[in-house]
């Protein structure tokens, strides 16, 4: 007899009818009719299901070895997670499923250490494995199926359909990859047919979406008095109400002139801040002996907050397994994805709800549209932008992109241990887009009722095209021989693919339609006809060699060698083949004899790897060919003849960027495997990364080359620890990961310091020893005080500072405050200049975490999973952060401001300028302008009810769950000055995208 088992759940099937065993491992129910199904299970053991005979039981319940056993999918196989000694994290469907979030690539966000999610409002999500490896492209490798895919195929794939998504961290588990697999690998595998009866599943919800952050813009009279301050700070000889006068501020409060002095919102007015979003799908599944199916349909649809956006996506699904004889099998798939845009009308830029103020007149009460602005004419740029107008254009746009991708292979298994795959995929990818822009009618003045030059169109109507096509070809044939011998196990692979890759584009213009409501291009002008520059067609091709080697003693010391040779056209014939090797090693200790006494460990495993990879993303597709370009003019004899350039000269010395990544890593089970944790440390160095250099025009080469000079390292530490418990009815499993990274550049072969642009006067900067994404501008202290100017304490930038101007701070030795100067010392001295600046943040956080909670009581379950980052800012600048920049509107932000009656030297908003100069004193960059964006999301929450059997099996289905899921509902953010933004937010203006929070209720069920 073993040990008594204390708290394990004791039910009657298809009842709640359930007790949980005492300290001596018994349990007594009442209530039970004979041959009824007991069910007993508790966390680490296997769920056993009894049929009760009327006789008292005695149960004995075996260990759980699912966690030991879990099987991984890696490059070209599968792996027993216990003998991985690459690392490998794994995210299954359960994982992803139930979410309002219909991009897979957000959803998976904060679930693995060391993989890096982005999630920005209005851009397609980005992700990044490890730190950011190089100067320019590090995006991982997808691959779906055993086919070659990308991000854009991934985020749309429909969640349903997903077995499971692993991750290849190192160099050990991505080398078989080689040139693709620099950054990491995104395995996906779809979910596939089983021998069983036919099954039928829906899974559906429904739920509305709210923005997360909206403009928290002034009302106008709050406008109105603080553009008097302004004004007034900057002319105090003109008094404190330059702009308006307490009157006109009272209209704008009391609403008594809203012609002339309004208060518009132009988020209330213009967006739809409730919208509907919906996905269903329907999968099928079953299979026999010899034939195994799987297919999906699902249909995913989001309204926008812009009013008449909207989006649909379809999926279908189809996978088919036939066994033709015991040693052959046939596989073929199919995945289709549609994606349509449809927008029917004129739409507003979310940026002119604060580059047009709260005073302007959305549209006069004549139905006129606004042309009044705190009291007089509007200007141009007011009238132009106003975001409810934009709204009546007639102006339409359509897209529709399909992505598809076809699969035919088969297994063939001549001999024991040996089998033979092949593969042929190909996937296709096609954008079509129509898009409309009609005429605009003058704006008649409110006042004397004449049209306002400048306010209608200046172009003719026009309808434009867009067509991209692109399409791979892989063919791959692996052969795999397994062999056992004694305590001895050796795996072996080989394999070839060749890829082929073509892409297209056209675009095609007319204007001068004679109606809006004319849908057909060839109804424009036919003179009028374009085909502006960027079509173009391009083309690769890659023959890849590859092989792997896995050995294991009794399961207890593992050896793993990868290599792979890719020969890519990219490169001139010299330098076209790299070679990516690498080895790792595992040791699981617990299998060793010593270890047999410590019955509380499970598994303890130490593996390290050592790898290198390649990375072809940077380079382009002709960079070793001459290059000619037209559209260039000649003059000969005083006439204009149209020739070619040179716009490229041949580059046949380039490279593969080579990253070499070293991995030592800990794998811990313990407690009957209710405690999990797993433990990475790495060093990523790559090396041969492209710089540009310069080239004199006066040569005429349009573009400069690019040289493999550049290196990077990043290093870091990863963990994930997990536990599970089951006490009775109720059971848990809590989960957390975090990951580090140190980002730095180590050298830039004499390129050093080399500035970028991040916005209109945002820069980032490339050094030697700092990370990638450090912001370069000045630093400050605070504002200057008066006592401070008084006493000639300060630095001259442009002009001398008044009280409350932004006090920067010189990184040059020598400089003097202005008191300090000898007399007759030049002020050049005493000022700050470009060469003050330094590095005064970054954008690469130094963590992220994640954090997962699921909880279950009989029926019930509650799930929470929340993801964050620490280290990082955002960097704003225009109107986002300065009041009055282009006239726009200031935010409640801006009242934090410095003034004369709150003389705060440590004011996060330095003292206002407005008025048509705009005072540029405090509009460099510095490290006023970074945000701190760290931030704690919880990404989603979902409380869900099981009905139970004995009633949903009554009408005719196997399960019925229902549930209440939400997303992006709670953020915890770690700026407290500037409330107004989402911390996901791009550097820049800020402002010119939504996030999205959202509710759903939805159902899954199953026949």
């Amino acid at each position: 007899m073993g040990e008594p088992i204390i708290g394990a759940s004791v039910m009657v099937e298809g009842t709640t009818n359930g007790v949980i065993t005492d300290l001596d491992g018994n349990f007594s129910l009442s209530n039970v009719q004979k041959g009824a199904s007991i069910i007993i299970s508790y966390i680490g053991y296997g769920t056993q299901t009894i049929k009760w005979d009327g006789q008292p039981l005695s149960i004995t319940l075996k260990e759980d070895t699912e966690v030991l056993d879990e099987v991984v999918v890696v490059g070209y196989g599968t792996q027993k997670k216990v003998n991985l000694t690459g690392s490998v994290a794994s995210v299954s469907t359960d994982e992803i499923k139930d979410r309002v979030q219909s991009n897979v690539l957000s959803a998976v966000q904060g679930t693995v250490p060391g993989v890096t999610v982005i999630s920005r409002p209005g851009s397609s999500p980005s992700i990044n494995f490890r730190g950011r490896g190089n100067l320019g492209t590090s995006e991982p490798l997808y691959v779906i199926d055993g086919a070659i895919a990308d991000a854009t195929f991934f985020s749309n794939l429909d969640p349903n359909s997903i077995e499971s998504i692993s991750f290849l961290k190192d160099a050990a588990s991505s080398s078989i990859y080689g040139s693709r697999a620099a950054y990491g690998v995104v395995l996906v595998t779809t979910k596939q047919g089983k021998k069983e009866k036919m099954n039928v599943s829906y899974s559906g919800m429904v739920g509305v979406k709210m923005p997360t952050y909206l403009p928290d813009v002034l009302d106008s009279w709050d406008y109105a008095s603080l553009l008097n301050e302004a004004k007034y700070n900057e002319d105090p000889a003109g008094g404190k109400h330059q702009a308006y006068s307490n009157e006109e501020i009272q209209w704008f409060r009391d609403g008594s002139k809203p012609d002339y002095y309004p208060n518009t919102n132009w988020a209330d007015l213009v967006l739809d801040k409730h919208v509907l979003t919906t996905q269903h799908s329907l999968n099928f599944s079953g299979g026999s002996d010899k034939v195994r199916f799987f297919s999906s349909a699902g249909y995913l649809y989001n309204d926008d907050f812009m009013p008449g956006v909207s989006n649909d996506r379809y999926n279908l699904d189809l996978n088919v397994q036939a066994d033709i004889t015991k040693w052959l099998t046939l596989k073929s798939g199919v995945k289709y994805i549609r994606n349509q845009s449809d927008t029917k009308h004129g739409t507003a830029w979310i940026a002119n709800f604060v580059m047009v103020p709260s005073i302007m007149v959305a549209q006069q009460s004549n139905g006129e549209w606004g042309s009044i602005a705190g009291g007089k004419q509007a200007t141009q740029t007011f009238m132009n932008n106003n975001p409810l107008r934009a709204l009546s254009d007639p102006n339409w746009s359509k897209s529709t992109t399909e992505n598809s991708m076809y699969s035919l292979g088969f297994d063939l298994k001549p001999l024991k241990g040996l089998t033979v795959s092949g593969q042929m995929d190909y996937k296709r990818y096609e954008y079509k887009s129509k898009s409309y822009t009609g005429n605009r009618s003058a704006i008649n003045d409110f006042t004397t009722g004449e049209p306002i030059p400048g306010t209608e169109s200046t172009s003719p109507n026009s309808m434009a095209m867009h067509w991209i096509s692109n399409s791979t070809m892989l063919t791959t044939l692996t052969a795999k021989y397994d062999m056992n011998f004694g305590k001895h196990a050796i795996n072996l692979l080989a394999g070839t693919s060749y890829e082929h890759y073509n892409y297209e584009r056209l675009y095609s213009k007319r204007t001068d339609f004679v109606s809006d409501g004319l849908e057909d291009i060839e109804q424009g002008n036919e003179v009028s006809k374009e085909t502006p520059g960027g079509s173009s067609i391009m083309e690769s091709k890659m023959l890849s060699y590859f092989g792997r080697v896995n050995y294991s003693w009794n399961d207890r010391y593992l050896l793993e060698v990868n290599v792979r040779a890719d020969g890519s056209s990219r490169f001139y014939k010299d330098n076209r083949w790299g070679i990516f090797p690498s080895v790792s090693a595992g040791w699981r200790i617990s299998e060793e004899s010593f270890m047999k006494p410590v019955t509380w460990i499970n598994n303890l495993k130490l593996r390290a790897s050592y790898g290198t990879l390649g990375n072809i993303n940077n380079v382009g597709y002709y960079d070793y060919f001459r290059l000619m370009s037209s559209g260039s003019n000649y003059n000969f004899s005083d006439t204009a003849v149209k020739g070619v350039v040179e716009a490229q000269i041949p580059n046949t010395s380039l490279g593969w960027e080579t990253v070499a990544l070293t991995d030592i890593g800990l794998d811990l089970d313990v407690l009957d495997n209710k405690l999990s944790i797993s433990a990475d440390y790495y060093i990523k160095n790559t090396s041969d990364i492209l710089l540009g250099y310069n080239v004199p025009r006066e040569t005429g080469i349009w573009s400069n080359p690019s040289l493999n000079l550049g290196k990077v390292r990043n290093k870091g530490f990863e963990m994930s620890v997990t536990h599970r418990n089951q006490i009775g009815d109720f059971s848990y499993s809590i989960s957390a990961n975090i990951a580090t990274n140190h980002n730095e550049i180590t050298d830039l072969a004499g390129s050093d310091n080399m500035i970028q642009n991040a916005g209109d006067n945002i820069r980032w900067i490339l050094k030697e020893g700092e990370s990638i994404g450090s912001f370069y501008g000045l630093k400050t202290d605070g504002l200057y005080t008066q006592e401070e100017i008084d006493a000639g304490r300060y630095y001259i930038y442009g002009r001398a500072p008044q009280a409350g101007d932004i006090k920067y701070v010189p990184q040059r030795e020598g400089v003097k405050y202005v008191c300090d100067l000898a007399k007759g010392e030049s002020t050049a001295n005493a000022s700050i200049t470009d060469d003050d600046r330094t590095i005064i943040g970054k954008d690469v956080p130094d963590f992220t975490y994640g954090i997962n909670l699921s909880l279950q009581w009989k029926n019930w379950e509650l799930s929470a999973f929340g993801q964050g980052v620490s280290g990082t800012s955002v960097g704003f600048e225009s109107e986002q952060v300065f009041a009055f920049m282009l006239n726009s509107n200031p935010r409640k932000y801006h009242l934090q401001r410095w003034t004369e009656e709150n003389p705060n030297a440590h004011a996060p908003v330095p003292r206002l300028y407005g008025g048509t100069s705009m005072d540029e004193y405090n509009k460099h960059f510095s490290d006023n302008q970074l945000f701190d964006s760290d931030y704690f999301r919880i990404k989603t929450m979902s409380l869900g009810y099981m009905v139970p059997k004995n009633v949903v099996s009554k009408w005719g289905i196997s399960s019925l769950k229902l549930f209440l899921t939400g997303e992006n509902l709670f953020t915890l953010r770690a700026d407290k000055i500037m409330k107004d933004f989402d911390p996901e937010s791009s550097t820049g203006r800020g402002i010119s995208a939504l996030g999205t929070k959202s509710i759903a209720f939805g159902v899954n069920l199953s026949f």
